[in-house]
């Protein structure tokens, strides 16, 4: 197989085409030079910024080696994600398909109004060549002439829709550029100095693009300002937009991300809606990991560790400290008030305290874990895991209350952490705990023991407290209480979707996928279920009828008093100490600099 000393003269090519786009597939052609021993290829096992092993070699097809003269040249598997090229005296061309289907940020999807891939999903890597130079050409032949590309892969010669060559340095830069070829809209703007692009997909032709463009701008200000500079050169929004889609993914200098087309604001919409005030943030969000994971990252991530899961404990710092800072940071940009921020804050809270996880799994194990059992969830997850990213971001707030109380931020923190390990990965271990003590001017093993590595109920009321915020206790449904959740959408049954551990579902026995058709002789669906129930009282014993797996069942469930797990926050009164300390954290940039 090729050498480690044999790397800097092999320069892989590669030829992408996307004639067979209709049928979901890209050709891929992997060119290299003449190699006597063979080479070794293989294709990641999971993405930065999404922690599950997605097993992305399953969807190659048809791979096989030609050499010069298109005589065959074996190709040997190794395992499931790897491979053995034989060696030959001539160049040697690998071509194969990649079936793109999963319409995510994570992957590749490919159809009549798009194609969008991720480098994990098509670049083989080459072993033993990933420091050296990786050139790609995109070839625009069978696709409609007026699809483009977009993408912050360096370009060496291409034309004016996008298509023909790049080059990235080295195999990491070149996974790290996804790659959006469509229809799209696009949008400019410039933040610190520095180009940014937004490219929508399949959205609304009402949709107001100029105002995302510019709010979103406001919020890249106001980041790269905090962090006293912009870590790249340009930077790229790719937004797909479906019907009910959410999420994103972050990389260097780009972000791709899906959200409902409807969320986004119309020309005629006046105010920040709850959905787009969720987009805002979602855009806050990965773009702040510029900085916080893709800069600043944990040493288990160094060195490229793509064919295995890559375990570290920091998570509730990458993810977390994240999820505290996105709603944050689009308040602190000016663009909602301090209600609409207090009701984002309301929901990650509840959302982290919902079940029983919390007092299940430590933060640290939530971290560590990440790749079974937050990636992997079940019908149990509930009641057996605890988010990093819900439960990180309220240690986060914590600490950040507490360190505004002795005249620091959360913040100081992230820019220390970045002067020192921007560059450098961040170890396991302690280094954040002590970053943050010194910033607290005091000890803080206590409170990072009872955070982070148990699961002991957290004061976050009594914090918030001190900052003029009531964190009130009320029901997630009002009514009486009876510990599951139905899915709403089914006119004809119930369906369960969750059972909550030690109320009322559980104790009757009921689980997840139940298709309960009646209470009390009378049928029921998911879009009358809340209703039916609340119309009994604590206690009420009611018989439920439900399919499972084909067979129906009884039960007999008692309904029990309302069950408090959920919280409103609320802006309160108190002293000018108090109400100096709020102002301070929710202030907007320009207030703050004054």
């Amino acid at each position: 197989m090729l050498k480690p000393e044999a790397s800097t003269s092999i320069e892989p090519r590669y030829r992408l085409a996307f004639t067979g786009h209709h049928s979901r597939y890209i050709d891929v052609e992997l060119s290299l030079p003449a190699a006597a021993e063979g080479y070794r290829l293989s294709l990641p096992a999971w993405i930065p910024g999404s922690y599950l092993v997605r097993d992305f070699a399953r969807h190659l097809v048809g791979k096989r080696a030609t050499g010069a003269a298109g005589e065959p040249v074996a190709i040997t598997p190794v395992d499931q994600q790897t491979w053995d090229v034989a060696g030959n005296d001539h160049d040697i061309t690998v071509h194969y398909r990649v079936y793109c289907a999963d319409f995510s940020v994570r992957s590749a999807h490919a159809d009549s109004s798009h194609v969008f891939f991720n480098g994990t999903s098509v670049f083989l890597r080459v072993h033993g060549a990933e420091h050296a130079r990786h050139e790609v050409t995109l070839a625009g032949e069978g696709l409609p002439s007026d699809w483009r590309v977009a993408t912050t892969l360096p370009d060496i010669a291409i034309d004016e829709r996008g298509f023909g060559e790049y080059a990235a340095p080295d195999y990491e830069a070149l996974i790290d550029h996804p790659v959006e070829i469509a229809d799209f809209v696009e949008r400019r703007f410039t933040a610190g100095g520095v180009l940014h692009r937004m490219v929508f997909t399949n959205a609304l032709p009402e949709t107001d693009f100029d105002r995302i463009a510019a709010d979103v701008a406001r919020i890249c200000e106001t980041e790269i300002e905090l962090f006293d500079g912009a870590p790249f050169d340009e930077y790229l929004f790719l937004v797909a937009l479906d019907e009910n889609g959410f999420g994103g993914l972050e990389h260097r200098d780009s972000t791709a991300l899906i959200f409902p087309r409807s969320h986004l604001p119309s020309v005629t919409a006046a105010g920040v809606s709850k959905e787009y005030q969720r987009f805002l943030s979602l855009c806050a969000h990965e773009y702040f990991h510029n900085w916080n994971v893709k800069r600043i990252r944990p040493a288990a991530f160094a060195g490229l560790p793509l064919d295995r899961p890559a375990h570290t404990r920091l998570l509730w710092v990458f993810e977390g400290f994240t999820s505290y800072f996105d709603d944050w940071l689009v308040r602190h940009a000016g663009l909602i008030d301090e209600s609409q921020y207090l009701g984002a804050l309301e929901e990650t809270v509840n959302r982290a305290m919902r079940g029983k996880g919390w007092s299940r799994q430590t933060l640290e194990e939530s971290s560590f874990y990440a790749w079974t059992r937050f990636y992997q969830q079940d019908a149990n997850a509930v009641n057996a895991i605890v988010s990093y990213y819900t439960r990180g971001a309220i240690v986060a707030l914590m600490l950040d209350l507490m360190l505004r109380e002795r005249g620091a931020s959360l913040m100081d923190v992230m820019r220390r952490l970045w002067d020192e390990h921007g560059e450098e990965p961040l170890p396991e271990g302690e280094r954040v705990e002590g970053l943050i003590e010194a910033a607290m001017g005091e000890p803080m093993s206590e409170f990072f023991d009872r955070a982070l590595r148990s699961t002991e109920t957290l004061d976050v009321a009594g914090l918030l407290a001190r900052f003029g915020v009531s964190m009130l206790p009320r029901a997630e449904q009002g009514g009486p209480d009876a510990g599951v959740r139905i899915d709403p959408r089914d006119d004809r049954a119930a369906r369960v979707m969750l059972v909550f551990e030690d109320r009322p579902a559980a104790a009757a026995g009921l689980a997840v996928d139940d298709r309960i058709i009646a209470i009390d002789g009378f049928a029921v669906g998911g879009a009358n279920w809340a209703e039916r129930i609340a119309r009994h009282r604590a206690g009420d014993r009611l018989t439920l009828h439900a399919f499972r797996q084909g067979r129906l069942l009884e039960f007999t469930l008692t309904l029990a008093p309302e069950c408090l797990n959920q919280h409103r926050l609320e802006r309160s009164t108190g002293d000018a100490q108090t109400e100096s300390r709020r102002a301070q954290w929710l202030a907007v940039a320009d207030e703050a600099r004054g």
